[in-house]
């Protein structure tokens, strides 16, 4: 089964519309449309925010691989600001990351410092 026939079968058991998917996922519909044209690739990102959302298996959206449903996945909703950080990490550039990344560290750090706890 192609990306585009596991996405089509996303949209379908979500109850939702293309569009009304798209924007529950803070992506545009035309990048929905290039997934189920098999136009465009699906990066981990996306994969996990569907597989957070709507219950399935990373594994499975990405490469057709493995359970449908991912086992004990939480199914929560997540906040509008979750949705924009995940958006705007998915259009981000390796040294984006790696600043992103550079600043979590820093900010677990910092929260270490006034808690006075170890993780």
């Amino acid at each position: 089964m192609a990306l585009s026939d596991r996405m089509r079968v996303i949209i379908r058991e979500s109850g939702l519309n293309q569009k009304e998917f798209a924007k529950s996922l803070n992506v545009t519909d035309s990048y929905i449309s290039k997934l189920l044209r098999d136009e465009s690739g699906m990066s981990n990102t996306t994969a996990m925010l569907i597989g957070k959302l709507y219950g399935y298996s990373r594994s499975w959206i990405i490469q057709g691989e493995g359970p449908q449903k991912g086992a004990g996945l939480e199914t929560k909703e997540l906040s509008p600001l979750q949705k924009k950080i995940l958006a705007d990490i998915e259009q981000m550039n390796i040294a984006e990351l790696k600043a992103l990344s550079a600043f979590i560290e820093s900010l677990k750090v910092y929260q270490k410092e006034i808690t006075g706890k170890a993780e």
